[in-house]
């Protein structure tokens, strides 16, 4: 790890404007590395095929809240790139599943969280960016260069927010509000500044996928592993700590099938991990060993094209926050920085 913290891009204002200033910045390259993130990661099951990637792209675009699409388009024109090209390139998030493991426990009287983001073409990811969009709250949010949307970030009201994929059997409700879970994730992090304002909000929309949605109040200390399938969500029982990683323990009831061998490994070691550090009578070393635990080699994915792509340990109470920037697998391989907190004090009121 460096003490060195990291610099991380800020944009403001409209979302048409944050999209051009983004794509400006990124520049000429940007094209590049849209064409081989869309050229690689189709490659999975589960992808679509490329001319179903080319005619379905535009108009799951059009369908998208305003709000989105005008962020889309200012980012094509910044870049200037073709808006298909940008369309497809955020589309095809919606057609492979990923995998992820999680952490959220009460450490020195406040909460933290450790995260793994297990995706494709891994070396890609690892960035972060500050958005004030208008008349939404400011918020932080990690993954891919010039991402619109997130599955992890947090908000100027300290509220932590991510998700995991969840395999789930319903489907959304016909004529009700719907959106693919990082899309929503998104969403929520611009509009909600408690855990209970998610809860509503989940109770609103419903999701196109099932997604393990951790989430974090930072002015409280309080925190929340919510189950969500496409039309409704079940909290898991609160304790001093939980681990997640990506089949249900509530929201079904059922049995686990072989298809869940991996994830349940994975949440055991980490579960066994946990104990192990919360009963020590000394001490926890943060973020130190919240790192080992989401790096240990039982739980950190090491393929070559699927990885732990990106890492974050985080206690928004306390404004610490630690992330890899490059590195494959991440949590063990990757150059862990502090972020400083985006926002003074003052500045965290709903802007």
């Amino acid at each position: 790890m460096t003490d060195s913290p990291a610099v991380v891009p800020r944009y403001a204002g409209t979302p048409r404007e944050v999209g051009r200033a983004a794509g400006r910045t990124i520049g000429p390259r940007f094209g590049t590395l849209i064409e081989r993130y869309i050229r690689e990661r189709p490659q999975w099951p589960g992808a679509l095929d490329s001319d179903l990637l080319h005619a379905d792209a535009l108009p799951w675009l059009r369908a998208l809240p305003e709000r989105f699409q005008e962020e889309l388009e200012g980012l094509a024109e910044g870049a200037d790139l073709p808006l298909q090209l940008v369309a497809e390139w955020q589309y095809v998030e919606s057609c492979v599943k990923d995998g992820c493991s999680g952490f959220v426990g009460r450490i020195g009287g406040h909460a933290w969280i450790a995260r793994n983001n297990d995706t494709f073409v891994p070396d890609l990811w690892g960035h972060a960016v500050v958005k004030a969009i208008t008349d939404r709250i400011p918020a932080m949010s990690f993954g891919l260069e010039g991402d619109v949307f997130t599955p992890t970030g947090l908000n100027a009201r300290r509220l932590w927010m991510h998700h995991q994929q969840l395999v789930t059997a319903d489907a959304p409700r016909p004529g009700r509000p719907h959106l693919h879970g990082w899309i929503l994730l998104t969403e929520l992090l611009e509009t909600c500044a408690t855990i209970a304002e998610v809860e509503a909000r989940l109770a609103e929309v419903d999701r196109d996928e099932g997604m393990i949605l951790f989430v974090v109040d930072g002015k409280t200390d309080e925190f929340a592993v919510l189950e969500c399938g496409s039309t409704s969500h079940v909290r898991r029982t609160d304790r001093p700590w939980l681990a997640a990683t990506n089949h249900a323990c509530r929201l079904s009831g059922g049995p686990l099938g072989p298809e869940d061998a991996d994830s349940l490994a994975r949440q055991v070691r980490l579960e066994t991990m946990a104990t192990d550090l919360l009963d020590r009578p000394v001490v926890p070393r943060l973020p130190g060993d919240l790192i080992a635990m989401i790096a240990d080699e039982r739980v950190e994915r090491r393929g070559q094209t699927f990885a732990t792509a990106y890492s974050v340990v985080a206690c928004p109470a306390l404004g610490e926050l630690w992330f890899t920037f490059g590195g494959v697998p991440a949590a063990s391989r990757g150059n862990w920085q502090p972020i400083d907190w985006p926002w003074c004090g003052c500045a965290e009121r709903h802007q």
